[in-house]
């Protein structure tokens, strides 16, 4: 194992990154649950514009715009709540502390200025990273994710960062267009 420090990366998350990362989120690990609620409002406006043995087009795009309308303010409701749920309890004051991390070419640690200690995980431990246009969201199960901010790192530690996972964790590895 190389234990050469390939680079470090100093990034934090504020208020507004967590509700961008809340957001994200709700795209990238919702792709069928997302289609299938749609499915299921066109199931129901269909529902709603049959009457009395017909059915009744401009009923059920209105049914349907205004069930899409509910589902939006709905998930956008629990969202917000979330955010000022975590907010309110950050009792370490994650927020706008500094996360230090190093890379190294099969492995990373972290080290935050709030919380004692360092992780050390390795790149195959990963269970998905996603790259948007503003962070690189690192997964290390299906509920629990850091990120890095792309505005706290220089283009050459961001394409370097890039070709890291690509190299190390492959087909767990995805850039979208976020």
């Amino acid at each position: 194992m190389n234990d050469n420090k390939l680079f470090t990366v100093r990034t934090s998350m504020e208020k507004k990154d967590y509700r961008n990362f809340l957001y994200i989120a709700i795209f990238l690990k919702n792709k069928i649950k997302i289609p299938v609620m749609i499915l299921f409002i066109a199931f129901l406006s269909t529902l709603l514009a049959y009457s009395e043995n017909e059915f009744y087009i401009k009923d059920f795009f209105i049914y349907f715009i205004i069930l899409i309308i509910v589902f939006i303010l709905t998930i956008i409701f629990k969202i917000e709540v979330k955010i000022k749920q975590r907010i309110k309890t950050d009792k370490l004051g994650t927020f706008n502390s500094q996360g230090i991390l190093d890379f190294y070419e099969s492995f990373l640690t972290a080290k935050s200025t709030v919380i004692e200690g360092e992780s050390k995980i390795k790149y195959d431990q990963f269970y998905k990273v996603f790259e948007t246009k503003n962070y690189f969201i690192n997964y290390f199960n299906i509920d629990q994710a850091a990120l890095i901010r792309k505005k706290d790192m220089e283009n050459k530690t961001i394409e370097s960062l890039r070709n890291l996972y690509k190299n190390n964790i492959k087909n767990k590895y995805k850039r979208v267009k976020i």
